[in-house]
């Protein structure tokens, strides 16, 4: 017998609190999504989309409007399939580690005919491949550029394929655009002129979620997700309908609802929307502070998820993500790191870069690392700092007159060592002991 079991007395459909769930609809992205339908709504003539860029932070909503928008559009070719040739190519630049036009080519390529990804040719014959594979099928093509800044400066991609019909890359029935999406809100500004210029016809932004719009995302998603949950339209509740002890909800359509739970009480949804709000607007993050809200109600043995479990949830989270950046940092990040946490160990910290920087020398002489100067090494502390890692802050004038910086964790020790120790060129250091026969800076 074991102790697992198939259900829950929490949950009744956990999936949809999940990253990979996309919703039917995006009511409080109503103006973005009319945007981005005048965008696409040339290709539904058989004259191709307009190029669109999709920009905004994590979580907003972007991906899941670009997918319901092509679905939409796809189901309308499907209807008009003797009048519109329609293709499409999600493509995830950064899942693919596309940071190459070639690289981006290559997958184009593979997503159109479904061979295996060309490897081993010039980036001319790659590209002319793509083109090839779009004259093929024909028609109205519309690729997915996801994280489309991944490809850095490499723009060549970014250049050719807006002007692919102008330049006769393809031929007079294809028609080919791109719809790009970034987190980065600067990527595009920094641009080549001549990209900039031919490869957006049009822009959306999208803004960050408030309180009240992450209110209503969490109550949808938890009608689904827990059990004893419903929203329910007040216009379908009848005249004999009883509104005692729910909460009136308003969706951007001036919808009411009526949202009832056994399983919810009712501060926790406000708590994590207001939570996550006031941190960065991220609707991924609010969700996934409401699933392990339930999971840890789940682990605790309780039938109901409240506050307390909200705010369980949010130290949680906020650890898992630090651990993430922890262990995604390159090897110069880790031996900062390295060196900050053996001096917290010996109880030197808060401490200056200058007696960091003597620990970070050592620690790259027993991994046989290069040792980057003073400089560029302060440029990791910042770094660590900007992460929520470490925390630095300016104490008083150095030694020849600028700013003398002092840097202590942020993170539990046993967290940095664990983290250190799971990198193979630092599993066997002893972190407790480094600090104590450092070399002077």
């Amino acid at each position: 017998m074991t102790e697992f079991s198939n259900t829950s007395p929490i949950f009744q459909q956990e999936e949809v609190l999940r990253e990979e769930y996309r919703p039917d609809d995006l009511p409080e992205r109503t103006d973005e999504m009319e945007d981005l339908h005048m965008s696409l709504a040339p290709a539904a003539r058989g004259v191709g989309a307009n190029n669109v860029f999709l920009h905004g932070k994590a979580g907003q909503g972007k991906t899941a409007a670009a997918k319901a928008k092509l679905s939409e559009l796809q189901a309308h070719a499907e209807e008009e399939s003797d009048h519109l040739d329609l293709t499409t190519a999600y493509v995830s630049c950064e899942s693919h580690d596309l940071s190459t036009s070639y690289k981006a080519a290559s997958r184009i390529y593979q997503e159109l005919t479904g061979d295996s990804r060309p490897t081993g040719y010039a980036t001319d014959v790659v590209m002319d491949m793509m083109f090839e594979a779009m004259n093929e099928a024909g028609g109205t093509i519309i690729i997915v550029l996801d994280e489309i800044d991944t490809l850095g400066d490499d723009d060549r991609i970014l250049y050719s394929l807006p002007r692919a019909r102008a330049q006769d890359y393809v031929e007079d029935h294809v028609f080919p655009s791109i719809i790009g999406i970034s987190n980065d809100l600067q990527w595009r500004d920094n641009l080549s002129p001549k990209v900039k210029s031919s490869l957006y016809d049009d822009s959306v932004l999208f803004s960050p979620y408030d309180a009240t719009q992450l209110q209503q995302i969490l109550r949808r998603r938890a009608a689904k997700a827990f059990r004893d949950t419903e929203l329910i339209p007040i216009d379908e509740l009848g005249a004999d309908g009883d509104p005692d002890g729910t909460v009136v909800e308003i969706d951007q359509s001036g919808q009411e609802y009526l949202f009832r739970s056994s399983v919810l009480t009712d501060d926790v949804i406000p708590l994590i929307a207001a939570l996550s709000a006031q941190d960065t607007g991220d609707a991924r993050q609010a969700i996934k502070y409401l699933r392990k809200a339930g999971e840890l109600a789940d682990k605790h043995g309780d039938d109901w998820v409240g506050a307390e479990h909200a705010r369980e949830a949010q130290a949680l989270v906020e650890r898992e993500a630090v651990v993430e950046a922890m262990r995604e940092m390159t090897t110069q990040a880790h031996l900062a790191l390295a060196a900050l946490t053996a001096l917290e160990l010996s109880g030197d910290a808060p401490v200056r870069a200058k007696p960091i920087y003597g620990v970070y020398k050592s620690v790259a002489s027993r991994i046989d690392a290069d040792k980057l100067g003073q400089r560029r090494f302060k440029d990791h502390l910042r770094e660590l700092d900007m992460q929520g890692i470490a925390d630095g802050e300016k104490v008083t004038a150095g030694s020849i007159g600028g700013p003398a910086w002092e840097y202590q964790l942020q993170v539990d020790t046993d967290i940095a060592v664990e983290v250190l120790k799971d990198t193979a060129r630092f599993a066997d250091i002893d972190f407790e002991r480094i600090s104590a026969d450092r070399p002077s800076a």
